[in-house]
């Protein structure tokens, strides 16, 4: 058994994620035999029941809050940068965290003297641990010993891309980056928070916006830039003759994104 208490420090982002963070929380809660470690819950300024949800559990949660939305890397900063511990685990609002989990994640970890380590975000077959360019950021587990030279997340990236560009940093400084399929932490996925049309449309803009982002800080190409922008383009036509309003406006947001980063 790790020293969680000592050594990680948990990080959750939310933006009116009143929906799941409850059971969020309480999926640690039933599963904790020790004391549990410190949990910090960074709000992008919810208007929801997010600040009551975390009270009520203000014995093992603490907040800190903006007062406005800085996106998910930006959140995710503030809450690595509050963190007192060489291990900081940053969490999407809607996993399922377990004791057992989050234990075998830092294990191994260290074990393989990993910067970065990300678990299998459902349940696999193949129990595999292997070095990744990538991770998706619903759960990342750092090592601030070897992230602290690299940096965490570019807060130019509001949503999306920003897990990618993290591990392309820290791959691309020597340091490892792994995926470990033996341990389980589900993600319910799109539950963080609830989708109206206004919500769908911005996730879209920044879509485009952070994929133009990426490319371009990354150098890879002006010309992946256009063929994605001409491929939504498509995707608009079709729309428009098969009155697929929603998808039409999903398209237009991801172009706008992209004309947005120029």
């Amino acid at each position: 058994m790790q020293d969680l208490l000592n050594e990680l420090t948990l990080v959750t982002v939310t933006y009116n994620s009143a929906q799941v963070l409850p059971a969020h929380i309480a999926s640690l809660r039933e599963t904790a035999t020790t004391t549990m470690p410190r949990w910090i819950v960074v709000d992008n300024a919810s208007t929801d029941a997010t600040d009551t949800i975390v009270s009520a559990n203000s014995d093992c949660v603490e907040m800190l809050k903006s007062e406005k939305n800085l996106g998910f890397g930006a959140a995710c900063n503030l809450g690595i940068h509050a963190s007192k511990t060489r291990y900081v685990m940053v969490l999407n609002p809607d996993t399922q965290l377990s004791e057992a989990a989050i234990d075998q994640l830092l294990a191994e970890l260290k074990a393989r003297g990993a910067a970065i380590a990300g678990p299998a975000l459902e349940l696999e077959e193949d129990k595999s641990i292997i070095d990744a360019p990538w991770l998706v950021g619903a759960v990342l587990l750092f090592d601030t010993q070897l992230m602290n030279p690299v940096g965490y997340f570019d807060e130019r990236f509001f949503l999306y891309e920003e897990d990618k560009d993290v591990c392309k940093c820290a791959n691309d400084a020597g340091l490892k980056v792994i995926h470990c399929r033996n341990v389980s932490i589900p993600h319910v996925g799109a539950g963080s928070t609830v989708r109206t049309k206004t919500v769908n449309e911005f996730i879209h803009f920044h879509k485009g916006r952070s994929y133009a982002l990426y490319a371009r800080k990354h150098e890879l190409g002006e010309k992946i830039v256009e063929a994605y922008v001409r491929s939504n383009k498509k995707r608009m036509i079709v729309a428009l003759l098969t009155f697929g309003v929603a998808r039409y406006t999903r398209a237009k947001a991801k172009i706008q994104g992209v004309n947005s980063a120029r």
